[in-house]
């Protein structure tokens, strides 16, 4: 029976960012009277439920030698302009400046209620066309035949866009020793591949072609040898994306037949061909 224990951190969910409430920017030397133009615009964006628009009213006042030049322009967050109106006030006019530039405000409101919704976020970026990803892997494999549990560490570098990529691995695996007549015997691999890797949302497939050596030795015997083996396996991992990499199940097989052979040669032990097991990967950078 093969027991695997995974532990990941759950991280901490992130709360989405409160909608941006309006700012009414008043650059009045003369004419018009700032906390007023204030009291009014804010009392139009309550009306019009716009708390949380996000909206920039922006009232600028240029004097002149008979009439004062007023600009009302009122934009999203991003600097999309809504509204953009100039008026001419003599001094006579001044007074009710704040009571015009409110129903201004009020009027455009009323014919373009969709500016008083919160601002469309903003468009994700893009990912890069390319990048290049480092992955710790870590598996813990049952094999068979013969019936075993092995162990594996290794480093996964890929590159690619778009979904796919394309990579270089590494691995080193030993096991528990098995079971060869009056003794037993141990494997330790160490296995460079080429790598290929799909992400189709939160999930994830790769597929790995590995070669390398194979070093068997004997445990236990009155005379212990050890021989190397050359090696090669085709692995197929396919699992689902977490906070720190993936974590599935993982196959590798091979149609390479070797055998632990004591030196007598009275007892032959298939070296395993399957190895199927929970797999992790670890994103480093």
């Amino acid at each position: 029976m093969l027991l695997v224990v995974a532990i990941g951190c759950r991280p901490a969910p992130v709360r989405a960012p409160e909608p941006p409430t309006p700012v009414i920017r008043v650059d009045a030397p003369t004419c018009v009277a700032g906390d007023a133009v204030r009291t009014g615009v804010q009392r139009v964006l309550h009306e019009h439920h716009a708390e949380r628009s996000g909206l920039v009213v922006d009232v600028a006042v240029t004097p002149g030698d008979e009439t004062a030049d007023v600009a009302l322009r009122v934009l999203r967050p991003r600097g999309d302009v809504g509204l953009d109106r100039h008026y001419a006030l003599s001094p006579a006019d001044c007074a009710s400046a704040p009571d015009l530039i409110a129903l201004a405000v009020d009027r455009w409101l009323t014919a373009f209620p969709e500016w008083a919704e919160p601002p469309p976020p903003p468009p994700p970026s893009p990912p890069p066309s390319r990048w290049t990803d480092v992955h710790a892997t870590v598996t813990v494999s049952g094999m068979a035949p013969p019936l075993g549990v092995e162990g594996q560490l290794g480093a996964l570098v890929d590159r690619g866009g778009d979904g796919h990529r394309f990579g270089l691995s590494g691995l080193v695996r030993t096991g528990l020793p098995q079971d060869a007549g009056d003794g037993r015997f141990r494997q330790i691999a160490l296995l460079a591949g080429a790598a290929w890797r799909l992400e189709i949302g939160a999930w994830e497939l790769r597929g790995e072609v590995r070669g390398g050596a194979l070093r068997v030795s004997g445990i236990g015997f009155f005379e212990n040898d050890a021989s190397w083996l050359p090696w090669w396996e085709v692995a197929l991992f396919g699992g689902r994306a977490v906070s720190f990499g993936a974590i599935g199940l993982e196959v590798a097989g091979t149609a390479q037949r070797d055998h632990a052979v004591t030196g007598d040669g009275l007892v032959s032990e298939d070296i395993p061909l399957v190895r199927l097991g929970l797999s992790g990967t670890f994103q480093i950078r």
